[in-house]
């Protein structure tokens, strides 16, 4: 490994320079608003950079690259996906020019407005629990990474994980939003610049033709074809095309953005710049991943998982690795701060507030939020140690995501360009699209153990597309059979005041 002191410098240097910009923010923050949404004034510039800095973390890399190394150039197909996706909502504004107009802080307030304070309540603690759970694997993968990455395999994830946890949480707590959005302009730069040098490198050690070899003995036409990939197939390329679709349009880390925006205008255009780099963002850790492929061929659980970073601590050079581990937590930071902040002020707005008999003062809700960004990051500790993944990690990420959005996508979409959406129906929506996700994550590690008949909800690809069709279902059957019961809300009038 070619981790030296000059990388440990420029990490230090890097982090500290980081650390001070993001707590010099806090003094900007005056308001709940400015905290959550950083006064819904960001400019495209600031918005874009921020949202691409925010999903691509770390934790992206590894489960990105992961699904490189065990699914070869067939893994690929994921990065068009996305890029459809997120071009699409933007290009459409679906959802999101709504939330916008709303002048909603989080999804769940659109609940309140639309249908009741229950269903608001209902669907806060559905996406608290399923993006804390979503989260929950990040600190171990990210471990998993820098740990191989400076050449200390897997010995030193528990320490990295608990200092990272401490950077993060630290200046979350204190800036919020704003301290969020000024870092990231430093991540989305360093991120970058490094993921470009270390793809130079990683080609300058492993040729395609070796690629090409090791990818076809080990891995068959499954290794090229999407569709004839066992890990894959038809039913994971439509679950991805549904699922991303819906996080481009509700994931409320990255909508966060959205609503942060000057205008749902900007928001659009934000969303549109946006997707073209998220091609990119899946497929550069694949390759990544493919390389390591042909470097370590043959690893599986952990050591494919670690196959990576392994990869790329070999072959960069010191000051080069360095740079890279220095990118790498630039990434953690913004992403990590950004989904605390968003799972904080889901708890604390839509659960606790919501609940709450008593008119909350905004400098309470701030504080609550503070508090809950300490649990959460608590809580992912230690779930990180100790829960073993179920399949992939890739398709953890997007089946706790589904716990939320297959309901989601249907109360708010239908909600929003459907006349007839009552209360039944969103409530049936939110239940019956976390069913099959909560109980792949209950029964997926022992699904050998099962009976025949019901072994396939251990299946990842089945679950995470159940789980849209079920929430679909449930709005439209439970909304028309109670339309004289439960008559619908017009949202008109809300919509036309919002800017």
């Amino acid at each position: 490994m070619n981790f030296t002191q000059l990388d440990w410098v420029i990490v230090f240097v890097y982090l500290a320079f980081t650390i001070s910009v993001g707590l010099y923010a806090k003094r900007f923050v005056s308001d709940l608003t400015g905290y959550l949404v950083a006064g819904r004034k960001l400019k495209i510039g600031a918005c874009t950079a921020t949202m691409i800095a925010t999903e691509l973390g770390t934790v992206t890399i590894m489960y990105m690259g992961e699904s490189g190394y065990r699914n070869g150039f067939s893994a690929l197909v994921l990065g068009i996906i996305m890029l459809i996706a997120y071009f699409s909502v933007g290009r459409s504004g679906f959802i999101i020019e709504g939330l916008r107009k709303l002048r909603v802080m989080t999804v769940p307030e659109f609940y309140d407005i639309r249908y009741n304070r229950s269903i608001r309540i209902l669907g806060g603690l559905i996406l608290f629990t399923g993006g804390v759970l979503n989260m929950g694997v990040f600190l171990k993968l990210d471990g998993v990474f820098l740990s191989n990455a400076m050449g200390f395999g897997n010995n030193a994830v528990a320490i990295i994980m608990v200092i990272m946890l401490f950077i993060v949480g630290l200046y979350t707590i204190c800036g919020g939003m704003i301290s969020v959005v000024v870092t990231d302009y430093i991540q989305f730069t360093v991120i970058s610049i490094s993921m470009l040098v270390a793809t130079f490198f990683s080609f300058r050690a492993v040729s395609l033709s070796q690629v090409a070899q090791e990818i076809s003995s080990n891995l068959g036409s499954g290794g090229f074809n999407p569709f004839a990939n066992d890990n894959l197939g038809w039913v994971f390329i439509v679950w991805m095309l549904i699922t991303n679709f819906a996080a481009a349009s509700l994931w409320q880390p990255g909508i966060s953005r959205v609503l942060s925006a000057e205008s749902p205008k900007t928001g659009k255009q934000v969303f549109m710049i946006a997707s073209l780099t998220f091609a990119g963002r899946a497929m550069i850790p694949m390759i990544w991943g493919i390389l390591a492929f042909a470097m370590f061929p043959g690893l599986t659980g952990s050591d494919a998982m670690a196959a990576m970073p392994r990869m790329l601590g070999t072959v960069l050079p010191t000051g080069v690795i360095g740079i890279l581990i220095a990118g790498m937590l630039a990434a953690s930071m913004s992403t990590y701060s950004s989904y605390l902040l968003a799972w904080a002020s889901v708890i604390t707005r839509d659960v606790i507030w919501a609940l709450s008999k008593e008119q909350l003062s905004e400098k309470t809700l701030m504080t609550i939020t503070r508090i809950w960004v300490a649990v959460i990051g608590i809580f992912i500790l230690f779930f990180g140690l100790f829960y073993k993944i179920p399949s992939s990690s890739l398709k953890y990420i997007f089946i706790t995501g589904n716990m939320y959005t297959a309901g989601a996508i249907s109360a708010v979409g239908f909600g929003l360009y459907w006349k007839k959406a009552n209360n039944v129906g969103a409530y049936i929506a939110l239940i019956t699209g976390a069913v099959a996700p909560l109980a792949f994550l209950l029964l997926a590690n022992i699904k050998d153990t099962l009976p025949p008949t019901i072994s396939w909800i251990g299946d990842a690809n089945i679950s995470g597309f159940l789980s849209f069709g079920l929430g679909a279902s449930g709005m439209v059957v439970g909304s028309l059979l109670t339309q004289k019961l439960c008559p619908p809300k017009d949202l008109t009038p809300y919509l036309e005041k919002g800017d």
